[in-house]
């Protein structure tokens, strides 16, 4: 995608709440020209929307996560899941992949050997943001609300331009079919005591059900606005 296509749709996506209020205010509309995939219901109180977009690269695709709050990051990866484009919102600030990567990630790789190394870079408003790490798949295969995922192991090292650094671990999920990583449960291991969170999915809602692309998280959220999700509603046990 050219880059003011780029940050057009971007910024279509950060004044999507207000301007799109008269269709159904609580419902996420992507940009003209993209094609509406997967939604995802996940505990920690965020939804994410998965889309495609004509202007793109063969293969590329968008996710965008929304909290309580409203949308709270963007995303482009492309065939092989390499971050393309990030986007913080609200201030909006965008972060590009540095080409080419020490060791890109490579999804063909990692579905093929069951390991991918990575070391790359992003470009942001800051300077450069470098992130090292790994995954790994385990064996078998999960099934959550009738979706079949594959489960990963991962370790990644986040350096960030103003020398702050974050090492995180623990496990997300892929979505074959979709050559998608989604979000699973986390540590954070460089504080004092570990911070661990649990964005593994529930739900997930295809085109034409209840609920595909609402803007509203269900799961773990304030009771006024959602509700509780069980210990065992949504885990691959």
């Amino acid at each position: 995608m050219k880059l003011c296509a780029s940050i057009s749709v971007a910024l279509a996506i950060a004044s999507a709440v207000p301007a799109l209020a008269q269709q159904d205010g609580s419902r996420f509309y992507p940009p003209a020209g993209c094609t509406e995939v997967l939604t995802i219901q996940s505990r920690g109180c965020e939804v994410t929307h998965l889309y495609t977009c004509e202007a793109d690269a063969q293969g590329e695709q968008w996710g965008i996560t929304f909290d309580v709050d409203g949308p709270s990051n963007l995303g482009k990866i492309d065939y092989e899941t390499q971050w393309v484009e990030s986007y913080e919102m609200f201030p909006m600030r965008r972060f590009v992949l540095v080409e080419p990567p020490a060791d890109p990630a490579n999804m063909t790789e990692l579905l093929e050997t069951g390991v991918d190394s990575l070391d790359f870079q992003q470009q942001g408003p800051d300077g450069l943001n470098r992130y090292v790490g790994f995954d790994r798949i385990l064996p078998g295969e999960v099934v959550i609300d009738g979706e079949t995922l594959l489960k990963t192991q991962f370790s990644m090292r986040s350096e960030l331009a103003d020398g702050t650094v974050f090492e995180l671990e623990g496990n997300e999920y892929i979505i074959p079919r979709l050559r998608r990583f989604i979000s699973g449960n986390y540590t954070r291991t460089d504080t004092d005591e570990p911070i661990s969170w649990d964005n593994s999915p529930i739900d997930f809602v295809y085109p034409g059900e209840p609920g595909f692309f609402t803007k509203t998280p269900l799961y773990e959220c304030e009771p006024t606005l959602a509700h509780y999700a069980s210990p065992k509603k949504g885990t691959d046990q």
